[in-house]
This record gives C-alpha cells, structure tokens and sequence, in this order.
C-alpha cells in the first residue's frame, strides 16, 4: 500500500469516527487503494437508547458525502450491508 493510501486512509476513518452519530461501525471496514475509499462490512444503529430513530441510510449517505470531499479521495465505494434495526 503506498504511504498516500496509508496517510488517506487515516483521514477518511477520522472523519468516519466524527460522523458516525448513532450508527455502530465497529463491523465496518474500511479500505483505500488508488485514492479509491472502500466501506465494507456491516453498519447498522446503535444499540439502545442512542440508536433509537436512527436512519442509517442517511447517516451513511451523509457519510459517503463528505468523503467524497475529502482533498485526494477520488471516488467512494460503499459495499457495506447497512441494517436499519439493531
């Protein structure tokens, strides 16, 4: 992995971690390759009080949105299963 990938990937799970309001993606992954940001996994609400009246499709779209506008990404893919109950 070139150390532009390594470094670009370090800025996208920041902003990642700054977005993910409600949403658990401790099941998400998380790759970059060729300034390509890859999501992957399983992302779905948090559990309990906080997860409640979540709608993850937005939160992830909102996600993907601001990523794309991250200096050096060129492009996000979002193969993540997203669960919408927890």
């Amino acid at each position: 992995m070139p150390l532009e990938d390594k470094q670009l990937r370090l800025t996208v799970q920041r902003e990642i971690n700054k977005l993910a309001q409600g949403i658990d993606i401790t099941m998400m992954s998380l790759m970059v390759i060729n300034s390509v940001a890859y999501l992957g996994g399983r992302i779905r609400p948090i559990r309990g009080g906080a997860g409640r009246g979540v709608v993850v499709k937005q939160v992830v779209q909102k996600m993907v949105d601001a990523l794309e506008n991250i200096r050096g990404v060129s492009q996000v893919v979002c193969d993540a299963v997203i669960e919408e109950r927890a």
